[in-house]
C-alpha cells in the first residue's frame, strides 16, 4: 500500500511541477484516501488548491496537515501564505471602496488563523495589519463600533501602528466620543508627526470636547503641513468663530483677560479678522492698555478703512495716551465716513474747542482783558476740560477723567456741574470721602442743586451707618460692621489696582476685626502697589505674628524687599512693578507646586510606582541564523519610579544571543519607555520552543513585576 501511496503523491508532484493542477489534485486525494496521516500530501493538495485560486479548499488542506503536526514549517509557509493572498484581496477591495468583499477576505484570514490557534498550538502570524486594515474597512460601512473592536486588536499586536491608532481616533470621534479619541491621535502623531489627517482629526475631537486652544493648535499644525487643506481651512473657520463668540461673552461680563485670550485665539487662525481686531482693541481700551488698543484698532483701520466704531475707539485710546493731536485728527477722519456719527461728534465737542458740526472753525476767542459778563457763559477752557472729562468717564478712564474735572474747577471754581462730575466719579471708584467733599463743595455753591442733593444722598447710603455707643447686652447683629462687605470691596480694588482704596477698605475691616489675616495680608498687597515699603513689611509681619505658617505672606516679604530693592537701585517704579509680578507669578508657581507635591515636601505622602510590561516580538517566530527585536514597552501608573532595572532569565541561552539592557533612572507618573532587545539566533540551532522571565525591580521598595515570553524557533533540520 505504501508503493501506491508514494505512486500517487510522485504523479502529483510531477504533474504540479507541470502546472497540470486538474490533474494533480485526483493524485493527491487519493494518497491521502490510502493514509489520512500523510502530511505531504495534504500540503501537496494545498499547494494546489492554492494555484488554482481556491483558497477555501487550500485552507482546508492546510489546516488538516497542521492538525497532523502543528510544526511543520512547509504547512507553516502555507498556511501564511493563504492568509496573505486573502490579506491582499481585502486590501484591493479596500482600494476600490468594496467594503462588504474587503470585509469577507479579511476575516477570512482572521478565521484561517483562528483555527490554527483553536488546535492549541501558538499562531504563526499575528494578523496586525490585518486587523487594521479590517478596522478600515468597517469604518467605510460606518460600522464604527466593529471598527473599533478590530483596531484595538490590531494595537494590541503593535501598539505602534499609525494607521491603526489613526483610524481608531476617527472612528470614536464618529461614534461621539472625542475623548477616547484624542489619546490616539496623539500616538499617531508621535509616531508620524506630518499626517495631516491626524492633527485634522485631533482638532476635530478637541473642539468637540470643548478644548477650543488645544483645538486651535491642532487645525494650525493641519494647515502647516498643508496650507490647503480645504477640510482644515473650514474647521479652522468654526473653530475661529467659537473663540470670537466666547471673547464677545467675556467682553461683555468684563472679563477682560479672558477676552483677550479668545480674540487672540481667532486672531491666530485668521489674521484678517477685522471684527476679532476691532474687540480686541476695545477690550484693551477698557483695560486701560492704550499703546495695545492703539495697534489693534490700527490693524483694524488697516483691514477696513471705513470702519467708523475702530476710529472713534481709535481716538479714545490717544486720549488715553494724552496724544490729544492725533485723537483730535482721528475723529475728524472718523466724521468724513459718517458725518452723523454722534459718538464722535461729542468727543470732537470736547476736545477741539474749534470744531461745529459745519466744520467751520469758531470765532477768535476774546482777549483776556475782553469785558464778558461772567454770568453769561462759562469759558471755552473750563468747557473743553469738562467735556473731556465727561469722556473720560464714560470710557471708564477715570484719573484722567478727574485731572479733567479738577482742571475745570481750578479754572471755575464755582463751576457745580464739574464739581457734580467729579463727585460721581470718586463714588464710582470707591473714595466716598472724596465723593461727600465734592458733593458739599457743589451745594455751597448752590444750595438748590438736586444734582448735588441726589449725590449727597446716594454717597451716605453708600457709607457704613455709624452707630451711638451702646452696652454689650445693647449691640444686636444689626450693629456689627459689614466686614464682608468691605473685604470684598478691598479685593475689588485690589485687583483693578487701585491701591488707595483697597487700602483704606482692609483697613475698614481691621478696625472692625484686628484678627483678620486676610484683611492684614491684602493690606500688605496695596502697600505694596503704592510702594509704602515699610507699611507692607508691618502688616505682612502681622499677618505672621497671627499666622506662623501663612506662606503666602512669606512670599509678600520676598516681594517687597525685591521691590525696595529695585527702588533703590534704579528708582523707576515701571520696571519694579515688572519684576515684582514676574518673581510673584514664579513664587506662587512654586507654592502651588509645593502644595501639589510635585516639588517633595515633608507633608507629601508620595505614591508608589505600579509598574507593568507588554511585549511583542519583530516576527511571530525566529528562523535559524536570522536577528529579531524584541520590544518591551514598559509602563508607570502609579508615582515615580526609581533606577528601574531590567533582567531576563535566564542570563542566556544555547543558541541565542541577547544583551540585557540598561536601566531606566527614573520614570514618572504615566511615563511610558519602549526597550528594544535584539536577538539572534544560530544557524545550526534546532526548532524548539523556549520561554524568558523578564523582570523589572526598582530602589523603591515594591515588589519585583515580571512577565513570561514564549520565544518558538524554527532551526535548520526538514
Amino acid at each position: 500500500m505504501n508503493a501506491i501511496k508514494e505512486a500517487h503523491y510522485n504523479l502529483g508532484i510531477a504533474y504540479l511541477e507541470a502546472g497540470q493542477y486538474d490533474r494533480a489534485i485526483p493524485e493527491f486525494e487519493a494518497a491521502i484516501k490510502l493514509d489520512a496521516s500523510f502530511i505531504g500530501a495534504h500540503c501537496a493538495l494545498c499547494r494546489a488548491y492554492l494555484e488554482q485560486d481556491e483558497l477555501e479548499k487550500a485552507g482546508m488542506a492546510v489546516t488538516a496537515a497542521l492538525a497532523l503536526d502543528a510544526t511543520h514549517q512547509p504547512a507553516l509557509l502555507l498556511h501564511g501564505t493563504i492568509t496573505e493572498v486573502y490579506h491582499d484581496k481585502g486590501k484591493a477591495y479596500l482600494d476600490d471602496r468594496r467594503y462588504i468583499e474587503a470585509i469577507e477576505a479579511f476575516q477570512k484570514a482572521i478565521d484561517l488563523d483562528t483555527d490554527l490557534g483553536n488546535n492549541s498550538q501558538k499562531s504563526p502570524l499575528e494578523n496586525t495589519h490585518i486587523y487594521a486594515h479590517l478596522g478600515a474597512a468597517y469604518i467605510g460601512m460606518k460600522a464604527y463600533q466593529d471598527a473599533i473592536d478590530a483596531l484595538q486588536n490590531a494595537i494590541a499586536l503593535d501598539s505602534d501602528l499609525v494607521d491603526a491608532h489613526y483610524n481608531l481616533g476617527h472612528a470614536y470621534i464618529e461614534q461621539g466620543h472625542p475623548d477616547k479619541a484624542i489619546p490616539h491621535l496623539e500616538r499617531a502623531i508621535a509616531i508620524a508627526p506630518n499626517l495631516k489627517r491626524a492633527h485634522y482629526n485631533l482638532a476635530r475631537a478637541y473642539r468637540e470636547s470643548g478644548n477650543l486652544e488645544a483645538a486651535t493648535h491642532a487645525v494650525t499644525e493641519t494647515l502647516r503641513i498643508d496650507p490647503n487643506y480645504q477640510p482644515a481651512h473650514e474647521l479652522a473657520g468654526r473653530i475661529k468663530q467659537a473663540h470670537y463668540n466666547i471673547g464677545i461673552t467675556y467682553l461683555n461680563d468684563d472679563r477682560y483677560s479672558e477676552a483677550v485670550t479668545a480674540f487672540q485665539s481667532a486672531i491666530t487662525l485668521a489674521s484678517d479678522f477685522t471684527t476679532a481686531h476691532y474687540n480686541l482693541g476695545l477690550t484693551f481700551l477698557k483695560m486701560e492698555s492704550y499703546p495695545r488698543a492703539v495697534d489693534a484698532l490700527q490693524k483694524t483701520i488697516t483691514l477696513d478703512p471705513t470702519y467708523v466704531a475702530a476710529h472713534h475707539s481709535l481716538a479714545l485710546a490717544y486720549l488715553g495716551q494724552q496724544e490729544l493731536g492725533k485723537a483730535r485728527d482721528t475723529a475728524r477722519d472718523a466724521l468724513k465716513l459718517d458725518a452723523d456719527y454722534q459718538p464722535v461728534i461729542s468727543l470732537l465737542e470736547a476736545i477741539d474747542p474749534s470744531f461745529t458740526r459745519t466744520g467751520e472753525q469758531t470765532a477768535p476767542q476774546p482777549e483776556p482783558d475782553s469785558l464778558i459778563d461772567p454770568q453769561q457763559r462759562i469759558t471755552p477752557r473750563q468747557e473743553t476740560h469738562y467735556e473731556l472729562g465727561i469722556v473720560y468717564r464714560d470710557a471708564k478712564m477715570y484719573t484722567e477723567a478727574i485731572g479733567e474735572f479738577q482742571k475745570a474747577i481750578t479754572l471755575d471754581p464755582n463751576f457745580v456741574s464739574a464739581h457734580i462730575s467729579l463727585g460721581e466719579v470718586y463714588l464710582e471708584i470707591g473714595q466716598l470721602d472724596d465723593a461727600e467733599n465734592t458733593a458739599n463743595a457743589a451745594l455751597k455753591i448752590d444750595a438748590n442743586s438736586q444734582s448735588a442733593r441726589q449725590l449727597l444722598y446716594t454717597i451716605e447710603q453708600a457709607h457704613p451707618t455709624p452707630s451711638p455707643a451702646k452696652s454689650p447686652e445693647q449691640t444686636t447683629a444689626l450693629d456689627i460692621p459689614d466686614t464682608k462687605r468691605d473685604f470684598e470691596r478691598g479685593m475689588v480694588f485690589l485687583n483693578n489696582r487701585q491701591y488707595n482704596q483697597a487700602a483704606a477698605a482692609f483697613k475698614r475691616v481691621i478696625k472692625a476685626d484686628s484678627s483678620s489675616v486676610e484683611a492684614h495680608y491684602g493690606l500688605g498687597q496695596a502697600y505694596l502697589g503704592i510702594e509704602a515699603f515699610d507699611d507692607a513689611e508691618a502688616a505682612a509681619n502681622e499677618v505672621l505674628r497671627r499666622n506662623p505658617n501663612h506662606p503666602p505672606t512669606r512670599e509678600l516679604i520676598q516681594l517687597i524687599k525685591f521691590a525696595r530693592n529695585r527702588e533703590q537701585n534704579r528708582g523707576r517704579q515701571k520696571k519694579v512693578l515688572r519684576y515684582v509680578v514676574i518673581f510673584g507669578i514664579l513664587a506662587a508657581c512654586v507654592y502651588v507646586l509645593i502644595a501639589l507635591c510635585i516639588i517633595p515636601n515633608p507633608s507629601c505622602n508620595p505614591i508608589p510606582p505600579n509598574l507593568s510590561i507588554a511585549t511583542s516580538l519583530s516576527a511571530p517566530y525566529l528562523l535559524a541564523g536570522k536577528t529579531e527585536t524584541l520590544t518591551l514597552t514598559i509602563k508607570n501608573s502609579g508615582g515615580t519610579a526609581h533606577n528601574i532595572k531590567i533582567s531576563l532569565e535566564p542570563k542566556s541561552k544555547a543558541g541565542l544571543n541577547y544583551e540585557l539592557p540598561a536601566s531606566i533612572p527614573i520614570m514618572g507618573k504615566n511615563g511610558e519607555e519602549k526597550i528594544k532587545i535584539h536577538i539572534t539566533v544560530d544557524k545550526n540551532i534546532g526548532t524548539r520552543k523556549e520561554s524568558v522571565k523578564i523582570e523589572l525591580s526598582t530602589n523603591d521598595g515594591i515588589e519585583p513585576v515580571t512577565q513570561t515570553f514564549d520565544l518558538q524557533i524554527f532551526g535548520t533540520e526538514r
